[in-house]
């Protein structure tokens, strides 16, 4: 799960976040399980657990909202990939997708420019392909379909 071309140790805090909710996002989706019981094991593991990491509040909220949105994030994503079914992408950039969407129709404190070159970010980072081409078409798409 990664390209690794511009280095994780100049990403902002707030891109580190974005990539914990992405991977909880996956993690969740590949073990077949709702993402509230993966955030739930999160914090029952950082309770019990002093060494083990904890979870950003602000992961936390695009998990939740990504998990609460999830349909009306794929419908838009849907519309947005011409050619490609949501469930046909790459489970990887298909949370990145979900992230960044969920920040640009209901994060108000998030622009929409900002959205989408965070998650080119995230999808450099840790993203299935070389390419963000992909996510940067789909999500100028889908962002303008929402305005």
């Amino acid at each position: 799960m990664g390209n690794q071309q511009s280095g994780p140790d100049r990403l902002t805090a707030r891109t580190k976040w974005r990539m914990r909710a992405v991977e909880i996002l996956y993690e969740a989706e590949s073990r077949g399980e709702s993402a509230k019981r993966v955030l739930a094991e999160r914090a029952d593991r950082a309770f019990t657990d002093p060494e083990a990491p904890r979870l950003p509040k602000y992961s936390e909220e695009l998990v939740r909202g990504v998990d609460e949105y999830r349909f009306e994030l794929d419908e838009a994503i849907g519309r947005a990939a011409s050619g490609w079914s949501v469930e046909r992408m790459p489970a990887v950039d298909r949370n990145v997708l979900r992230v960044a969407l969920y920040e640009i129709i209901y994060v108000e404190d998030v622009d929409t420019p900002v959205a989408i070159k965070e998650a080119m970010r995230v999808a450099e980072q840790i993203g299935s392909s070389d390419d963000t081409s992909f996510v940067n078409a789909v999500l100028d798409a889908a962002a303008k379909a929402e305005e």
